[in-house]
Parts: structure tokens; sequence; C-alpha cells
């Protein structure tokens, strides 16, 4: 249901974007090239500064040695954003080579053609140039918003050699900040200029748990993120090339938040093609059709299909009814007290001594994956990308880690008796 604030908001959005024309292909490719000519001129102003030349060798020096790491920022998000712009230029990078001679020879170089060279050569994407920029005018005490910048803000302070403040020119300061300007000025007309394609694909997305205005917001962001990435030179148009970028945002985002349990991608694109094709039987012949025969229209084996077809019947919600015309909900027949028993936080030290015990004896990186895979060290649980990522191993070295450590602890004879005492508790 949308309620009445919901409604105006919208109605304000369709308002806003009925303002903007949609765009030829004339003037997107005039908006494009005006966004990467200030990305160009931006490499051309680090070229030229010996401070700032020195600020991006050291810059790839740290993303070869040094990379960001999980744990070293205030939340996942700003982590993942920056691992997402510097891939290519860690150790094993695509770009890795280049990283390196910038590393080497940039701040050797006393030409600004010849930087200019090595800077070029690392192909870095739009949105993290307009970051290192950033990062350079707040280190020389002036302010711009970016989350890029924020994610390099956060990493900086780790690394290997401290960065100083630098003592950049009033002129060399206007520049930068006339580069950023048109840099954002671009993106955003590409961005505002397709706000209706926003609007039309979130609409698609309607009644899967997830209100309106955010799956906007979520498609809005994928529209940031194409306009960034966007290069008319490859040929094609700009709504051609954003409408993927919306459609992922918007998927995603419903995948995440729009069910308690959260299924991958192509199960939910399963379920619901099997969800359409009940409702287009019962509109069809006024019943509800079986499992055979909706499975039979969405060309899926019968016994999958069913198997998927409860799945959407796992969750239900707290404030359902407990029986048809009852006030009373699920939730006021729930058990439970507000404070535990007086030696539960004394049995829960107990337990977690022994178990921090127990995890010692294992091996080192053993043990390292033991207590971040489950939080165990006052910290977030990670996945095991997360942990491959912290520890620059893979994934499946750090599955086997996992294996063998759990493997080892369930072999101990102390950890076996402890579990059979905490079963035996009433705690299981």
């Amino acid at each position: 249901m949308i309620d009445n604030t919901d409604e105006k908001d919208i109605e304000l959005m369709f308002a806003e974007a009925r303002r903007y024309d949609l765009l030829t292909a004339e003037q997107e490719q005039s908006i494009d090239s005006t966004k990467w000519s200030a990305v160009r001129e931006i490499y051309a102003l680090i070229a030229e500064n010996d401070e700032l030349s020195q600020y991006l060798a050291q810059f790839c020096s740290e993303c070869l040695e040094n990379p960001p790491q999980i744990q070293r920022f205030p939340n996942r998000d700003l982590h993942f954003v920056l691992r997402r712009e510097l891939a290519v230029l860690f150790s094993d990078g695509s770009h890795a080579d280049q990283a390196r001679n910038v590393a080497r020879k940039l701040s050797e170089l006393k030409t600004s053609a010849a930087r200019l060279k090595h800077v070029e050569s690392l192909e870095l994407p739009a949105s993290l140039t307009i970051g290192i920029a950033v990062a350079i005018l707040r280190r020389a005490g002036g302010q711009f918003a970016d989350t890029v910048a924020d994610a390099i803000g956060h990493w900086q302070r780790h690394w290997q050699t401290p960065v100083p403040s630098f003592a950049l020119d009033h002129a060399l300061l206007s520049a930068i900040k006339k580069q950023l300007r048109t840099y954002t000025e671009a993106r955003d007309r590409l961005v505002m200029h397709n706000l209706r394609l926003v609007y039309s694909i979130a609409s698609r997305y309607k009644g899967r748990g997830v209100g309106y205005l955010d799956l906007v917001q979520e498609g809005t962001l994928g529209l940031i993120r194409a306009a960034e990435k966007f290069e008319y030179e490859k040929g094609f148009r700009f709504s051609t090339y954003c409408f993927n970028w919306i459609t992922q945002a918007v998927r995603r985002y419903v995948g995440d938040a729009g069910t308690l349990i959260r299924f991958p991608t192509h199960v939910q694109e399963q379920i619901g093609r099997l969800y359409k094709e009940r409702y287009a039987e019962q509109a069809r012949t006024g019943q509800e059709g079986d499992a055979e025969t909706i499975a039979t229209n969405a060309g899926m084996d019968p016994d999958k299909a069913r198997e998927l077809l409860q799945l959407r019947n796992l969750t239900v919600s707290l404030d359902a009814p407990k029986f048809d015309e009852d006030d009373e909900t699920l939730v006021d027949g729930l058990v439970g007290e507000t404070f535990g028993e007086a030696g539960d936080d004394a049995e829960r030290v107990s337990l977690g001594n022994f178990l921090g015990n127990a995890i010692g004896r294992l091996e080192t990186n053993e043990r390292q994956v033991v207590l971040a895979r489950w939080g165990l060290q006052n910290g977030p649980p990670l996945s095991r990308a997360e942990i491959a990522d912290k520890l620059g191993v893979s994934r499946e070295w750090v599955r086997q880690l996992e294996r063998s450590a759990l493997k080892k602890l369930k072999g101990q004879i102390d950890v076996q008796h402890a579990f059979d005492d905490y079963r035996q508790s009433g705690n299981w």
C-alpha cells in the first residue's frame, strides 16, 4: 500500500523527471565527451605537479603491497566500494604491471609529458580518478563530497608511509575544483535525463515486499554508476547501456530486502517464473493450476517446481492472526523473559574462555579463519570471500582451512565433553 505521503513524493518525482527531455545521440556524446575531458585534465594536473605525482606513485605502491583490509573500515560498504575500484591495480590485477611502473618511475621522471604517459597507462575508472582528486583536495584543506574519496581517506590512515598534507597553490586548487565540477555536472546531466527509465524499471518490481520509493532509490544508484562508467566511443546509446545497470541494482535490492530469507538470484527468477505461470493459469481457467500444470507451462521438472513453490511458505509474519477472525497474533503467544537467569552471563563467559583455549590449539591460519568466520574477536562474522580478501588467499583455501579447523575441534575430547554437557543442560 502507498500512503498519501508516498503518493505526493512520487508525483513530485514524476514532475521533476518531466522537466528533462530525452537526450539525442549527439547530446549524449557531447556530455560524455565533457565528462572524460575533465578526467584527462585531472591526469594532466597530477602529472604537472611533483607532490601529486609522488602521491600517485605512493598510491600505486600501497595498492600492490598494502591493499585495503575490511577490519580497518567503519563499515563494509566503504571497503567494498574501494576494492571494486582498486581491483585492477592489486598485485594480481590486470593493471599490476602499469601500477609497478608508476610506483617506481613517476617520482623519478622530471617532465610532465613523461609522467602523463605513465598516469594514462593506468586506465583508471572515472569514479576512481575523481575519488583520488577529491582525496587530494581534502588533504590540501578543501572539501568535496565523494564516496570513493571517503573510502580512500579511511584506507590512507593505514598506509605504510603516512600521507603528508599538500601545499598546493591557489591556481592548482582552483583547477582541480573546476574539473571536479565539470565532471559532476556532466555525470548528473546523464542521470537526470534518464530518470524516467529508473521509474519504469522500478515499477516492474512492485509488490515484491519492497516499497516503490526504495526501488527508485536503488535504481538511481545503478543509473549513477552507469553514468560514471559509460563511454560513448564504444558505439552504443547511454539508455541502452544503463538499462542493465538499473535492472541489476533493483533486482539485487529486491533479493536482499524483499524477503526474510535470501535466495540466490537464479532461484528467485525461477520462483518468479512459476508464480507468473500460476497467475496466468488462474486468469485463463478461473482455477489455480496444480504443480504439474505450472511446471509444464514453465518448462520445468515437476518435482523441482514443487520444491520452489514451497519456498515462499517458509516464513510467516509474527503479526499474523493465530486464527481467522481472531485479534490475537502469533507474537502474543511467544514465551520469553526480559532478563535471563543470574548465572547465564557467567556460563557464557566460562564457555567463551573454554572455546578460546580450544581454538588456540589450532594452526595460526586455521585460528584466524575460525575467529573471523564466526566473529569471535569483537567483530562481525565475515563471509569466506571477505576472509579471503583479508588474508590475501583464495576462497577455496579459506574453505579448506575452515573445514580442517572444525575437524580438529571436533576431535578434541574436552570439546566433545563440553558439547555433551551443554546439550544436556537444556540450552541446545
